[in-house]
Order: C-alpha cells, then sequence, then structure tokens
C-alpha cells in the first residue's frame, strides 16, 4: 500500500497555489472520466490461447491464490492473516480450501507482471479456483517525487506512472487469463488511509478516483474480473488502520475478506 504518498500531498504540495490546485481539481476529473491520461486501455484480449486450466478433482481441496503487494501480504494485521486468511476462513465454510500467498512486500505492477512470467506462477494460476489481485498503491506512491517539488512536476510523474499500470495490469489479466479461463478474478481498489481535511488531501483523494477509475475501465475488458472497492472501507475509519497509518489492521483485513466474500460465486459462500 502507499507508503508515503499522503505525506507527500500534506506536507509537501503547496495548499496556497490556488490556482494550481483548482486545476489539479479540473484535471483529476477529466482524468478520472477518461481514466488512463488521454490513452485508450485498447479493445478485449483475444480469447486465452495457452493451455486449459486444471480440472478440480471432485473432493479435493479448492485453490485461493493471491498476489500483488503488502496489502495482498496482510501487513498491518496484528494476527498475522491479513485479509486473505480472513478469506479463506469464510470458503472453508464451505469446505476444504488451500492457499497460496505470493504477495510481496513492496511490489509494484511490474513485479507482478514479472511473476507471471514464471512457469511456477503460471501453473499455480491454472489449478486457481479464485484469484485476488492488490496491485496499483506502490505505482502510485512511488511516482510521487521524494524532493521538493511543483505540483505539475507531481502530476506528470503520477500521470507516466498512471499509463505504465494501466498497460501492466492489462497484461497480468491476459496472462491470468491465459492460464486460467474460468476462475473469477477480484482486483483490489485502492483506498486513501488518510481523512485530514485539507486541500491537498482532497487533492490525493481525486488522483485516487481516477487510478480506480483506471481498474475499472481495464476490468471491464475481461471475463469474470471484478473490481472490489475499499476506498469507502477506510474513509473517517481511522479504527480500521494499522499503527503505521498506512496498512490495515486486523479490522481493515477482515472489512476487506468481508468485502470480497460479497462478491463470491454462489457455491463459494458461508
Amino acid at each position: 500500500m502507499p507508503r508515503s504518498l499522503s505525506r507527500f500531498w500534506l506536507w509537501r504540495l503547496p495548499a496556497a497555489a490556488g490556482l494550481l490546485l483548482a486545476i489539479f481539481f479540473a484535471t483529476g476529473f477529466w482524468l478520472a472520466l477518461r481514466g488512463s491520461l488521454g490513452d485508450p486501455l485498447g479493445s478485449a484480449p483475444p480469447p486465452p490461447a495457452g493451455p486449459a486450466p486444471a480440472k478440480t478433482v471432485s473432493g479435493a481441496p479448492r485453490f485461493l491464490l493471491v498476489l500483488g503487494d503488502s496489502l495482498a501480504r496482510g501487513t498491518g494485521d496484528e494476527t498475522g492473516k491479513g485479509f486473505a486468511g480472513d478469506l479463506a476462513e469464510t470458503l472453508r465454510r464451505r469446505g476444504p480450501v488451500t492457499v497460496a500467498n505470493l504477495a510481496v512486500n513492496g511490489w509494484e505492477s511490474s513485479d507482478v507482471r514479472g511473476l507471471l512470467d514464471s512457469a511456477n506462477a503460471r501453473a499455480l494460476a491454472a489449478r486457481a479456483d479464485w484469484i485476488v489481485l492488490s496491485a496499483g498503491g506502490n505505482d502510485l506512491s512511488h511516482a510521487v517525487p521524494r524532493t521538493q517539488g511543483t505540483p505539475a512536476q507531481a502530476l506528470v510523474s503520477v500521470g507516466e506512472s498512471k499509463t505504465r499500470f494501466a498497460a501492466n495490469l492489462r497484461q497480468i489479466l491476459t496472462s491470468l487469463r491465459e492460464s486460467n479461463s474460468r476462475a473469477p478474478i477480484y482486483v483490489l481498489g485502492l483506498y486513501n488511509p488518510f481523512n485530514e481535511k485539507s486541500p491537498a488531501t482532497r487533492a490525493g483523494a481525486s488522483v485516487l478516483f481516477s487510478w480506480n477509475a483506471v481498474i475499472e475501465e481495464t476490468a471491464l475488458s475481461f471475463s469474470d474480473v471484478f473490481v472490489v472497492p475499499t476506498f469507502d472501507l477506510f474513509a473517517a475509519r481511522a479504527d480500521r488502520l494499522a499503527v503505521d497509518h498506512f496498512h490495515p489492521n486486523g479490522k481493515g483485513h477482515q472489512s476487506i475478506a468481508e468485502r470480497i466474500a460479497q462478491v463470491l460465486p454462489p457455491d463459494a459462500r458461508p
């Protein structure tokens, strides 16, 4: 999840630059409507041409595959389970379930894309009955300049990162669908862990909305890919955040797991 994004918005962006901030809001709104800096996300991908997905043997445990960043890894949860562990517990109410969590702290979408070039990751994807992906938060936070800069420079850097993220997300979903044409894929939306009422924070939220629009638009190009919104789960809910004020705590991860469970197919719900 973003490690220093909001600190930049809160402390680095000059809130007094009224005109630039007005342009920022207008640009953020336009980006949210366009989805990816005016660049088309592309047409729907061709039907999968890869190997046929593995079939589930009757009575065998079903398989949950989790991919992505520190959020997917479960960082911040004092119980150590993360939303993946909570979701697995929900799934096990209907039968045995095994879990493979390949998420890594600090990973960007390019890292997940590279992971899916490996034969092992492709084989796991082919076996999966459900796939959960969390990516984009680090792409966004790492794009924010660490040194003092202008709002315009920050916008350019974040915009370029969003274009790369859109391409990576599309390739990740393409790779997953080539390996497995049947498993539903759940992509987590981004959230803002900071709720201070300031112009800079509102500007940051506008940018997050535009990134979430990219996730939504990209998912629409694929069958059985569902976006799981998380922004509202943490709005004015500091009680769901870990001590680092970035990642969810146990309650926050549980809220994400419950949100995913709401969109599970009927045969997987408790």
